[in-house]
């Protein structure tokens, strides 16, 4: 599914969407041109047939030394196509940025003599165009099935195939694979296990459900809970039930204990996935599940990290060590509330629900819901969308009072980073305006959605747009349901840390008022920073920094995780500089070595914080 910056982009430039945003392609100053998404990338393929091999290779010494004016990550060449990949995030979410973009690598194109219609196949013009191989080129019909000459060969290594251009930034915060599995290799012996329990507890779709009376955010997380009490208890732990909204297991002696934070709850698997999100699939080093990333591949690294200290006979702590883990995370960690109410609170810890390096600040989390009469005239008999308000939807349904009935689609992403995904409440609602305006009806929901949210992400029709040394503001339009009396709409912000909240409510008021629309502001997360040179901070850095071998830099994030439940806690891990975030999409998927390197920096950690 493409992004919402290409959306914006082939919208503007009137290409081709094909199969509701798998792909879009067109052309640009006369060369034929596909785009596409993967993760945080988007890529660009060109056709260069019949390219001179001298001037193939001026092309890719151009690149590499030009890569950081364009803004690109790699690239590849293979079947007489070239493959430019750049953050999407690069482009500042606007249509101008990648047309600017486009022109350069085409202008380069001109003046290297590759000529726009020339047959992808044979590199002689033609004026037939057509998508082969899943890209858009020129094609002569009965070159289609004949081989072709190889122009990419030439300066197609297998090595150059491989290259990966990042920024100094960037490549000063990478993590030295070979590292990754040097550390990974320090729990060899575990991997096996620690792959099977993995396996049992990605296993139990643990979303919040039904109170119960011994199961207070329903059946299927306290069964999360009990497996993990079960294989903590299993390696000599003792563990704890916390009133079945929380448990931990705990090691060591002393007055004061340390901690890791972590969550057995999970979103909804959603749609989009490849395989059974609940039956894990392992594929070499990668393995795929919900939950994986977010957060039991975690917690297990945590755990599996005690029990190497647990097993470690040298090792002498002054305080004890505690994993705690929670079930109400994704729903506003009400868990690690009751915890805090009644169990003891850590001096120091991390919770591994966020990124490496350390996480110093995170952003506010608000959830808004806003709420508008229906009136006979609206066109919109029902509609649904989002299972989340912390995930952008992938589906909304939209039903007319015509009779006429249309599901939407848009590809999932966490709320933090909704530019990662393709929000369908946003594509149902300007498919319906289109459908509206044809027939002369209305509708006042559609109005006020494209009017004030559209595709917009940082709020600033709606009053919330703010930037410090934090970022930006991010909204997610989360949650859609309409009927007959009234439309209510949840959205999901991530707020910079120096933002004024009640000027900023009293903005959106005087932005919806208008519309006729009220806005409720029924969950808010204050923000959290820690000094950079706290002790705390200071002293995960320096583990990072060694263990790694980077100079890395402790982080500021717009993602939510426990460190605001509870005091003493910040963001430490799983995900590592330069890895694409799947939490909360379809197909999150872990590297079963990243998780296990994660649990040695965890040991470290903790074995640091408990003497």
């Amino acid at each position: 599914m493409i992004s919402n910056s290409l959306l914006k982009f082939a919208a503007a430039e009137k290409w081709f969407v094909y199969k509701d945003g798998e792909f879009t392609f067109g052309e640009i100053n006369g060369y034929p041109v596909t785009a596409k998404s993967q993760d945080i990338l988007s890529s660009f393929f060109f056709p260069i047939a019949g390219i001179a091999p001298e001037n193939l290779i001026e092309l890719t010494t151009w690149i590499e030394s030009t890569h950081f004016a364009l803004k690109l990550v790699d690239y590849e060449m293979t079947d007489n196509f070239i493959a430019i990949r750049a953050k999407d995030t690069a482009f500042s979410g606007t249509a101008s940025a990648i047309r600017r973009f486009l022109d350069d690598f085409t202008d380069k194109l001109q003046e290297l003599d590759v000529l726009p219609d020339n047959c992808v196949v044979c590199g002689l013009p033609t004026e037939q165009t057509a998508l082969y191989v899943g890209l858009y080129c020129h094609i002569h019909p009965d070159c289609v099935d004949k081989e072709g000459v190889d122009f990419t060969a030439a300066g197609a290594s297998a090595e150059e195939e491989e290259l990966i251009i990042l920024s100094e930034e960037e490549m000063k915060e990478l993590v030295d694979p070979k590292l990754i599995k040097s550390l990974a290799k320090e729990f060899a012996p575990a991997r096996d296990a620690f792959l099977r329990d993995l396996a049992q507890l990605v296993a139990i779709p643990s979303v919040d459900g039904e109170p119960e009376a011994d199961a207070p955010y329903g059946r299927e997380t306290k069964r999360a809970l009990d497996a993990f009490l079960t294989m903590a208890s299993r390696m000599g732990f003792e563990t704890v039930n916390v009133e079945n909204v929380a448990g931990y297991a705990e090691m060591g002696e002393g007055d004061e204990m340390v901690a890791a934070v972590c969550h057995l709850d999970i979103v909804p698997a959603g749609s989009g996935w490849d395989s059974d999100p609940f039956d894990m699939v392992v594929d070499g080093d990668r393995v795929t599940a919900r939950g994986v990333m977010d957060d039991k591949g975690p917690a297990l690294s945590a755990l599996y990290a005690m029990k190497s200290l647990l097993e470690d006979k040298s090792f002498k702590a002054n305080k004890r060590i505690r994993l705690i883990v929670g079930l109400n995370e994704e729903k506003g960690s009400a868990c690690m509330a009751r915890y805090g109410e009644v169990e003891e609170i850590p001096v120091a810890g991390f919770t591994a629900d966020a990124v490496f390096p350390v996480i110093y600040a995170e952003k506010g989390n608000a959830v808004i819901v806003f709420q508008l009469p229906r009136s006979e005239n609206d066109a919109i008999s029902s509609a649904s969308a989002g299972e989340a308000v912390n995930m952008v939807p992938g589906l909304c349904t939209v039903e007319l009072k015509d009779g006429s009935s249309d599901t939407y689609t848009g590809s999932i992403a966490h709320a933090s980073t909704p530019e990662q995904g393709k929000n369908a409440i946003s594509a149902a609602m300007e498919a319906v305006a289109e459908k509206l305006e044809e027939s002369g009806k209305e509708d006042q929901f559609v109005t006020f959605y494209n009017d004030l949210i559209g595709w917009e992400l940082d709020g600033t029709k709606l009053g919330l747009a703010f930037e410090d040394e934090t970022g930006l503001t991010t909204v997610n339009a989360g949650l859609l349901s309409i009927d007959a009396d009234q439309a209510l709409l949840t959205i999901n912000i991530r707020y910079p840390v120096t933002l004024d909240v009640e000027e900023t409510k009293r903005k959106l008021d005087e932005a919806v008022a208008p519309y006729g629309v009220k806005a409720d502001w029924p969950g808010i997360m204050e923000p959290l920073i820690y000094p950079k040179d706290s002790h705390l901070i200071a002293t995960m850095m320096d583990v990072y920094r060694e263990l790694t071998g980077t100079d890395a830099q402790p982080l500021a994030i717009g993602g939510g995780t426990y460190a605001r439940a509870l005091p003493n806690i910040v963001g430490f891990g799983p995900v590592f500089p330069g890895d694409p975030d799947v939490a909360h999409k379809a197909n999150e998927w872990a590297s079963t070595d990243k998780l296990l390197a994660g649990a040695a920096l965890y040991r470290e950690v903790l074995k640091r914080l408990a003497q």
